[in-house]
């Protein structure tokens, strides 16, 4: 049963990450260096932008994502 839940929360997990990608791409984002890891619903930003307006953006799509609980935005900004 345990590993049941584990295969439904890792489906899930690559349903974000999938769904974030699209999100990014029809953002323009998808050319910034963004990189993200789903794990049980947070999904994790990594990775640089040039402006504070695109980290913002990307974390902003990222809250829009179905079934992501938290957002950890460690996505820096280089001027």
């Amino acid at each position: 049963m345990e590993s049941q839940a584990k295969k439904i929360e890792s489906n899930v997990d690559d349903a974000i990450e999938k769904n974030y990608k699209a999100m990014l791409i029809s953002k323009g984002l998808d050319k910034q260096s963004i990189h993200f890891k789903a794990n049980n619903g947070v999904l994790t930003l990594k990775g640089k932008v040039k402006t504070s307006q695109q980290r913002q953006a990307a974390e902003q799509v990222a809250a829009n994502v179905p079934n992501v609980a938290q957002v950890v935005n460690e996505i820096e900004v280089n001027r």
